[in-house]
């Protein structure tokens, strides 16, 4: 498989979701966007390892509580056309935890409620967005996400 990548949907109690706003640099991909934070996976690297990584790394945040929600694999078209797959996962996190993140990746990191990404829906990473409307979907309709302990594994490829 080409590139794979980790991702967190930082969400609040509340349904607040942490965004990171992309840097402008030429060389990052949808600059000046709004994107979940994570990333690359080193090789051979499990996908919650990966990301507990990526957020120590952008944000100094030791994240607890992980668990898969899901996984994409696409054309990225975008750049150099090779597949990319992005596990998702979902990490709760506590509003008074936001104060103290130290944002090393990015240009800013905002919290944000349905109505504030449905109004910037199109400044946003378009494979994140989608995979956030799905999850605000998904606790709409009871109230948590569907994710569980014993839903897909992301070590499914």
């Amino acid at each position: 498989m080409g590139i794979r990548t980790s991702a967190a949907i930082l969400v609040t109690l509340d349904g607040r979701y942490l965004m990171q706003l992309r840097d402008t640099g030429q060389q990052t991909f949808f600059p000046d966007t709004l994107c979940l934070f994570g990333g690359a996976l080193e090789e051979g690297e499990d996908p919650e390892a990966g990301l507990r990584r990526e957020l120590r790394e952008e944000l100094e945040l030791e994240a607890g509580g992980i668990r898969y929600f899901t996984q994409l694999v696409y054309d990225a078209i975008y750049a150099d056309g090779t597949i990319r797959q992005r596990y998702f996962f979902e990490v709760p996190i506590e509003p008074g935890v936001i104060d103290s993140l130290v944002l090393h990746e990015g240009a800013a990191m905002r919290l944000m409620t349905a109505d504030d990404m449905a109004e910037e829906s199109f400044r946003f990473v378009p494979y994140d967005f989608g995979i956030l409307r799905m999850h605000m979907l998904l606790r709409r309709k009871d109230g948590r996400t569907t994710a569980t302990e014993d839903s897909l594994s992301a070590d499914r490829s």
